[in-house]
């Protein structure tokens, strides 16, 4: 039983991957307390398919029809500008029209994610490579990326540390919020940057298409046994954490794809929590 547990970590890309997994699934549990609490699950899909276009654009543009690898800094980079267009445009559609967030995030998904497989569609031998980016290369994690998830993850949560009282305020009382001045708007804005900057770290590791599952299913099970946001962030952080060796360890002994393992194992625990929650004591 215990070399079950640790056979496959006796592989140093299996441990730099579950690493990489961790970091930004502690990164994505905590945004993604946002994300459940402010009822942004659309929104956030929209995000993590808004990053298509973008990498589908950077692919063509270092690798295209030559065969060679596309530069990784360029798939970094035009991933998050369009992210930002997307958070802008759905920020925009919100502010000035009547439709519903939900309604904005809709359209801004289908666009941008049409606008990807058109593009992606133009360029030879993309759908290997983008593969890889959409739905991640967990075990083809160099250190050096790791570090740098790392890096911008300490970013990030700096960033949701720095806003951590006007996102509880507007979070839970936005009329409230307003009337004490607060730029109810613009932190909404910076709040889709945010959950965009966690889509961008984590698209490369579990994929920008399986990101989601990370941003929703640990703050959601930790909705089910907690009651105040420090404690929802930590447990969420925790769980997504855990997930990454859990569903690696999956991944080498069902022969299934790692970063799909990940989230399934993150979503299998909301199950599990679920199911104790509804069971009568």
């Amino acid at each position: 039983m215990l070399e079950w547990l640790t056979d496959p970590f006796s592989a140093e890309f299996v441990r730099t991957g579950a690493l990489a997994a961790a970091i930004v699934g502690v990164l994505c549990g905590v945004v993604g307390c946002y994300v459940v609490m402010r009822g942004m699950a659309l929104v956030a899909d929209s995000l993590a398919h808004g990053v298509l276009p973008g990498v589908a654009i950077a692919f063509a543009l270092t690798a295209g029809t030559s065969g060679a690898e596309p530069d990784e800094w360029a798939i970094w980079a035009g991933a998050l500008i369009a992210g930002l267009l997307t958070a802008g445009a759905t920020s925009l559609i919100i502010q000035r029209s009547r439709v519903r967030e939900e309604t904005a995030a809709g359209v801004v998904f289908v666009f941008m994610l049409a606008l990807g497989v058109a593009i992606a569609s133009r360029v030879e031998g993309y759908s290997v490579d983008l593969t890889a980016f959409l739905f991640g290369d967990v075990l083809g994690v160099t250190d050096g990326e790791v570090a740098l998830s790392a890096a911008l993850t300490a970013a990030v949560l700096a960033l949701v540390a720095l806003f951590y009282r006007p996102f509880l305020m507007t979070s839970f009382d936005p009329q409230r919020a307003a009337a004490l001045g607060m730029p109810v708007d613009r932190l909404h804005l910076v709040m889709l940057v945010i959950v965009t900057l966690a889509v961008v770290i984590g698209f490369r590791v579990v994929g920008a298409l399986l990101v989601l599952g990370l941003l929703i299913a640990p703050p959601a099970t930790a909705a089910l046994v907690t009651r105040r946001l420090p404690s929802m962030m930590a447990v969420s952080a925790g769980i997504a954490a855990l997930a990454a060796p859990v569903g690696l360890l999956l991944s080498w002994h069902l022969d299934i794809a790692a970063g799909a393992s990940i989230v399934l194992a993150a979503v299998s625990a909301f199950v599990v929590a679920l199911f104790a929650r509804a069971t009568p004591r």
